[in-house]
């Protein structure tokens, strides 16, 4: 399970093969992914110029960051996605493809789709596996 963190006390979580279907959605809809920073550790400094990193969701101790700029590209891209007239099949799709992975279905990928939107919308949030 993957639980994305925002300010305050925001919070998504979804299944795995959720995440990676919302990450290449974005990117099919024209979101460029500026790359993930790991948060620095208790007693770490912050680093000047902090690696890239990609979207793929470390264990509950290495988070990674999601910068607002870059949480706020990738919202555009997944609200035209979902006005899109291919949503609907593209959902329906992933949802056959994950049937019995403990994926959503159709419909409630439009909700955690939406949940997404509303979550990056906001600003950086982090990602991480829920232990």
């Amino acid at each position: 399970m993957v639980v994305l963190f925002g300010a305050g006390d925001r919070e998504f979580s979804c299944a795995l093969p959720d995440w990676n279907f919302i990450v290449e959605l974005g990117q099919t809809f024209g979101w460029q992914p500026a790359g993930t920073t790991y948060l620095p550790q208790q007693g770490q400094r912050a680093r000047l110029n902090p690696i890239k990193h990609d979207y793929q969701p470390g264990d509950s101790q290495d988070r990674k960051r999601v910068e607002a700029h870059d949480s706020e590209h990738w919202s555009v891209a997944l609200a035209g996605a979902k006005r899109s007239p291919f949503i609907s099949a593209m959902l329906r799709k992933h949802s056959q493809l994950q049937a019995g992975s403990g994926t959503s279905t159709e419909a409630s990928m439009h909700s955690q789709l939406q949940s997404f939107i509303e979550l990056a919308r906001r600003g950086a949030f982090t990602i991480a596996l829920q232990s």
